[in-house]
């Protein structure tokens, strides 16, 4: 793969993808290497549809934490897919999380906001308070947001005490 990669970019990648066998394909660590590979060759549709394809076989949380690298031209491809995710293996926060982020990069604020506390309702994240928070402040919620970045940051102080 880094061969392919090196010799022609992203082409040589698909290239060596093509080539290989179904079986090999279906193989997670795999998908998400390849998906990798083609995000760093700024090839974000085809890592996209990789991803796509490989949850559409089997959810895998490795799978989705390359979802918010991607620069997609068609955000909607994977948040449709994503809620997809939540109706077909239940109610995840990493993929409420995932789909609060691929909703505020496209600047859809009120829906974010919703997924972000779905995701924090089942356990709480630092981050999440943060992405949170930020969504809040680009509906004029300051005082929330606020609240949210409080939040967020106390979990933080609890989970990683000052060194005496």
């Amino acid at each position: 793969m880094d061969q392919a990669r090196a010799d022609q970019g992203s082409d040589g990648l698909k290239t060596w993808w093509k080539n290989q066998s179904r079986k090999t394909r279906q193989q997670v660590p795999l998908q998400v290497a390849m998906a990798e590979h083609l995000i760093e060759c700024d090839d974000h549709d085809t890592a996209q549809s990789i991803i796509v394809d490989g949850l559409k076989r089997q959810y895998d949380d490795r799978l989705v934490m390359v979802i918010p690298r991607l620069k997609t031209n068609n955000p909607e491809q994977i948040e449709k897919m994503l809620r997809q995710q939540i109706k077909t293996v239940g109610d995840r926060p990493l993929l409420w999380s995932t789909l609060g982020q691929s909703l505020a990069k496209h600047g859809e604020w009120k829906e974010a906001s919703l997924a972000f506390r779905a995701a924090l309702k089942q356990r709480p994240d630092a981050f999440d308070y943060a992405w949170l928070a930020d969504t809040l402040d680009k509906l004029h919620l300051p005082e929330e947001a606020a609240a949210m970045r409080r939040d967020g940051l106390l979990l933080t102080l609890q989970n990683n005490p000052p060194q005496q």
